[in-house]
């Protein structure tokens, strides 16, 4: 590549009065991990609003199980695969169930959910972890998800092509990379570093119709979540509700909040309502992202 790039991305300016472009009954969106929790609830809420939805999980006839649950609970139409996210093989053999799925329903991916991850199995100093549980938490969060950009970018960008609609990768981000969970170092880091990888996405691939948003889902209450000691003073009230999350996704899923490409944002903090305020004010480069000096 003989283009020379710079340090930094600028984030592209003019979308701050967007409005909603997505048809949910042409479109496929794809949730990593949609068998349970977090992954659940959002594949559940697509369904419902009309997307076909594709649900993965490590194992195949959970993904499969969930997604005749999925559909038979929203009376939507859902499919499940097989995926781990962070072995190439198996993301390139979804991209071949994808390509084939396209061609027999007519519809195009254009929602991508990287909801799949992991955290370390105890909480505290990063020496005190156990090593396969680090690199677990890497490798699903980090490498997983740069995983699926690189397969599944060119797909997206081709339907945007092709239906003259943006496509939009949502990525499951968290407060801990946005701010740092000390107690959590892998998963903070991880977390911290797709920033970095929604920087590439939106210098490459903005201006051929992909948006990428980097949504904190706040914490709702799972069985991951309730197993971790850091969240045992939380009550009832404490925590961020699965409509909440749902609500955030669809709407930038939609296409209303696309000022918020490359940028950060969190369910129960904000709303889609609120943040089309924010975004009328205008935006800075540096708002909503990590940067630094």
């Amino acid at each position: 590549m003989s283009e020379k790039l710079p340090y930094g991305t600028h984030l592209p300016a003019g979308d701050g009065a967007a409005e909603a472009t997505a048809v949910p009954a042409e479109t496929i969106a794809l949730v990593t991990g949609g068998a349970r929790g977090i992954g659940r609830h959002l594949a559940e809420a697509f369904a419902r609003a009309g997307y076909r939805v594709v649900v993965t999980a490590t194992s195949a006839i959970k993904a499969r199980e969930a997604a005749a649950e999925i559909a038979g609970e929203t009376g939507g139409k859902a499919t499940g695969f097989g995926l781990t996210v962070d072995d190439p093989a198996s993301v390139a053999e979804l991209k071949a169930a994808m390509t084939g799925l396209e061609a027999e329903t007519g519809q195009r991916l254009q929602v991508l959910v990287n909801n799949a991850g992991r955290i370390e199995s105890t909480e505290g100093p990063l020496w005190d972890a156990d090593p396969e549980s680090l690199a677990g938490v890497v490798g699903a969060n980090v490498l997983g998800v740069a995983l699926m950009v690189n397969a599944f970018a060119p797909v997206l960008i081709a339907a945007a092509e092709t239906t003259g609609r943006p496509s939009r990768i949502i990525d499951l981000n968290s407060g801990s990379g946005a701010t740092g969970t000390p107690a959590y170092a892998a998963y903070s880091a991880s977390k911290a570093s797709l920033f970095r990888i929604a920087d590439s996405v939106v210098h490459f691939g903005h201006d051929r119709g992909l948006r990428i948003f980097e949504m904190a889902p706040g914490v709702v209450e799972t069985a991951m979540t309730k197993s971790m000691p850091v969240h045992d003073f939380r009550t009832e009230g404490d925590w961020t509700t699965p409509d909440q999350v749902t609500g955030l996704a669809l709407a930038l899923a939609s296409g209303s909040l696309d000022a918020f490409t490359g940028r950060y944002v969190r369910a129960g903090a904000d709303t889609e309502e609120s943040l089309r305020t924010e975004a009328a004010a205008g935006l800075s480069d540096s708002t909503r992202r990590l940067v630094l000096g």
